[in-house]
């Protein structure tokens, strides 16, 4: 399996409402994930997370669930850090994924997504190769 990465971000807002699409270079090759849902303008980093994981559900096998809990932001010195937790269910037991990325000055909607690939992509790529 190549590596994961984000290679776009799209987020379009409307009042109450936000959709977001992520691109994800994955094999030579591109997926896009997208999410729209009733939202607040604080939580667009959460629906970017969430189109970046019905990004990687694309290329995941079909016997795994992942579902993105929570997207938190804390603000450091040198940005905002972006945190990811996603819940993995497998036939065994639940793995909690956490992952995080680093925005310095850009949108969050992308340190949301890298934050996303972040947590998932190890678990993923043993996935992919067994």
């Amino acid at each position: 399996m190549g590596r994961l990465r984000v290679v776009g971000v799209r987020v379009e807002r409307a009042p109450g409402r936000v959709a977001a699409a992520i691109s994800l270079g994955y094999d030579g090759g591109v997926v896009i994930g997208r999410a729209d849902r009733p939202a607040a303008e604080t939580q667009i980093a959460q629906v970017a997370g969430e189109a970046a994981l019905d990004a990687i559900r694309q290329v995941a096998p079909g016997q795994t669930r992942w579902v993105l809990e929570q997207i938190a932001v804390q603000a450091l010195l040198a940005g905002q850090a972006v945190v990811a937790h996603v819940l993995l269910e497998t036939e065994g037991s639940p793995e909690h994924l956490i992952g995080s990325a680093l925005s310095r000055s850009g949108p969050l909607e992308d340190a949301a997504a890298e934050a996303v690939v972040n947590a998932v992509e190890r678990r993923l790529g043993w996935f992919v190769k067994n």
